[in-house]
């Protein structure tokens, strides 16, 4: 196999930059970089000043039309095409923000992200992230600060993750380009396994269901690794919820916080057995059998035959 070494900002040096940013609320070198981020230039020229790059292969760009719009939550197809683009990446490199934040960057520079300042767009869908830039700058009173420190996570956290604040899930969860491919890496391994497996729109349903959904999934397995970390069990817990949305419409694991007590669950039981050593056969029937106790629920299972799962299995 090949090994690919790719261009990319400079870790250090982007986590310092990170870091030096968020010390000051409000502060001039926070008003200095929303500044910047109105203008592609200026926003270029600054990160070029303050982090340096390692050499390496380019990587081609997503070819596809964002507006501010899309680039902060892509459609399916969206999301696919740029897996794709950078299928040949390593997770090793995928974990890094400093990877994603210089893909983003390469996509200011040739204006397929046609304006720096959607970095800074939020969840409202009438405030573009100009917008918001210039009401956090001329905001009056106490909020000022605050408002002015928010832009810049969501900067940051759109451009690569923010690791410091936010943990090492931030990198999986927030970055556009990271997200996605994280996304279409997990539902690309699942369907290449071939037999009992559900349809990609079925594991799409799990995947982009909601941010809060995929940053559930994510937690777990990346503050659970020694639970998560097989790829039989992050695909056989996906491929199963997958199967369970789709023939249950109305079961309590569509909601977000059901699913983080269902993990936790399945983290607890894991503890007990080696869930590790199973293979993927065998570790979709033990999560089946949980998410049914788990879908369960709304029909009055009691606890006790929760707390009983462990023994039966």
């Amino acid at each position: 196999m090949t090994s690919h070494n790719y261009k990319e900002l400079n870790q250090e040096d982007y986590l310092w930059l990170q870091t030096a940013l968020l010390k000051e609320k409000g502060g001039d070198a926070q008003r200095e970089f929303l500044e910047a981020t109105k203008d592609n230039g200026d926003f270029l020229a600054l990160m070029e000043e303050k982090v340096g790059v390692v050499d390496g292969e380019p990587l081609p760009l997503f070819d596809g039309a964002l507006t501010e719009s899309s680039f902060k939550e892509p459609t399916q197809d969206q999301e696919r095409g740029m897996y794709e683009v950078w299928r040949t990446v390593p997770p090793r490199t995928a974990c890094r923000v400093s990877f994603w934040a210089g893909i983003t960057l390469e996509h200011i520079r040739s204006r397929k992200i046609d304006e720096a300042s959607w970095l800074a767009t939020n969840g409202s869908v009438t405030e573009s992230g100009e917008e918001r830039i210039d009401r956090a700058l001329d905001m009056d009173g106490d909020g000022n600060a605050e408002a002015i420190d928010a832009c810049i996570r969501t900067v940051f956290r759109r451009m690569s993750g923010l690791p410091g604040p936010r943990g090492n899930r931030s990198v999986f969860v927030n970055p556009t380009f990271g997200r996605a491919w994280w996304r279409e890496r997990i539902v690309a391994r699942i369907l290449e396994r071939g037999q009992d497996i559900e349809s990609r729109e079925a594991l799409l349903e799990v995947v982009r269901r909601s941010q809060e959904y995929w940053e559930r999934l994510v937690t777990m397995i990346v503050s659970r690794g020694s639970v998560f970390g097989s790829v039989d069990v992050q695909d056989a817990l996906v491929n199963g919820l997958a199967r369970h949305l789709k023939d249950d419409p109305s079961t309590p694991l569509r909601n977000a916080s059901t699913l983080a007590q269902m993990l936790r669950r399945f983290s607890n039981l894991a503890a007990s057995r080696e869930i590790g050593i199973l293979d993927f056969n065998e570790t979709s029937a033990v999560v089946d059998e949980l998410i049914a106790r788990f879908g369960a629920q709304r029909d009055g299972v009691a606890a006790g035959e929760l707390d009983d799962l462990e023994t039966e299995l």
